[in-house]
């Protein structure tokens, strides 16, 4: 079972209705509506439920970029193009400033080990738009990093800002002491 833990309209997904996949959202207006309304900090999942984790959280706060339509067809690209009218939606006015998304991101991936199971993977999108992805990675200490991808391709970079797609596994502990919060 895969859970998309950020689904926003499902842009990323080239599949949008698989039967595998349960996506939750916390935002009310989409146009493509999630599985599941949920907050990822506090799901209503039972413990090791999930093999596959995505997290494609918002990159920043405030205004910034809360949606964003293509302009015509012909720029849509081929995995859009089912929910072609559906905005992407990027989260960013869910958080006032930066310590908000910090403590957001740190409290998703206790939820995320909780749900995930033990030989389970989490594969996490950043952007670099605010914060650089050494500091995003250092919230991650329940995890070991498998993989690391940058992205190069231009639909999916925010900006300037590299695109990186990280592959995590569970440490192999119970639980992970963390004086963050």
């Amino acid at each position: 079972m895969i859970l998309d833990a950020t689904a926003g309209n499902r842009t990323m997904w080239r599949y949008k209705d698989s039967e595998y996949i349960i996506y939750i959202d916390m935002e009310k207006k989409l146009e493509v509506k999630p599985t599941i309304f949920a907050v990822n900090i506090n799901t209503p999942f039972l413990d090791k439920l999930f093999d596959t984790i995505f997290y494609d959280p918002p990159y920043g706060w405030g205004e910034g970029i809360p949606l964003y339509k293509y302009p015509d067809a012909a720029s849509v690209p081929y995995w859009v193009s089912k929910y072609m009218n559906a905005p992407r939606y990027y989260g960013w006015d869910k958080f006032n400033n930066q310590q908000e998304l910090i403590v957001h991101l740190y409290r998703a991936q206790k939820e995320f080990h909780r749900i995930l199971k033990d030989d389970g993977v989490l594969w996490l999108k950043w952007n670099i738009v605010k914060i650089p992805i050494h500091r995003v990675l250092a919230i991650f200490d329940l995890w070991f990093i498998m993989l690391e991808l940058p992205v190069k391709a231009p639909t999916q970079t925010a900006g300037k800002g590299q695109t990186y797609w990280i592959c995590l596994m569970k440490q192999k502990r119970d639980y992970v002491q963390s004086t963050l919060f």
